[in-house]
């Protein structure tokens, strides 16, 4: 017996909804961001409290997968932003006196200055990129620089006094980024 293939396989049904794929597309993309949170707070919390600097380049590598419009990163913040039709908050520091929080965008908070070398302002992605892409010997003339400088500065994190927790420049500024992130990820995407 013959049956047409209309009858074995219900083709009306995958017609009927065609944002179906759509909703798992976006919901996957939400556990991956949800996933690079988690991976975020592991990582702060290994490098805070064993020292365990290896886990430095893979924590650039997750920001940059969250942060990065162009080159390895997939913006998978600002399309998460796009398709869940929000806008996300990110703290950040007032270009104002007395020094006082502000709450910024994406685009703001990842491309707002975060210090500068040799005159050269770094923004939080430049750095997050400059880490992430860094392959052992450096070929870059301002990556060189700016890493060597930045191993001579050492800053604290969180309070000097009760935690004790001091860093070079780099990675001071990276753990407060992902700390920063994950909170984001945690607190508005759903």
């Amino acid at each position: 017996m013959i049956f047409p293939i209309s009858g074995i396989f219900n083709m009306s049904k995958s017609k009927s909804n065609p944002y179906k794929t759509v909703n798992v597309e976006v919901r996957e993309r939400v556990r991956e961001a949800k996933d690079a949170a988690n991976n975020l707070r592991v990582f702060v919390e290994q490098i805070t409290s064993q020292h365990n600097e290896s886990l430095i380049k893979p924590m650039s590598v997750e920001l940059r997968k969250l942060l990065s419009p162009h080159g390895r990163g997939n913006d998978l913040l600002s399309r998460l932003e796009k398709e869940l039709n929000v806008n996300l908050v990110f703290p950040d520091r007032a270009k104002t006196l007395p020094p006082a929080m502000e709450n910024v965008g994406l685009d703001s908070y990842r491309n707002n200055l975060i210090f500068a070398v040799g005159g050269r302002p770094v923004t939080r992605l430049d750095l997050i990129c400059m880490i992430a892409d860094e392959k052992g010997a450096h070929t870059d003339d301002l990556v060189d620089q700016m890493h060597s400088i930045s191993q001579r500065i050492v800053l604290p994190l969180g309070n000097p006094a009760r935690d004790g927790l001091l860093f070079e420049q780099n990675t001071t500024y990276l753990l407060t980024i992902a700390k920063t992130v994950a909170g984001v990820i945690e607190g508005q995407i759903r």
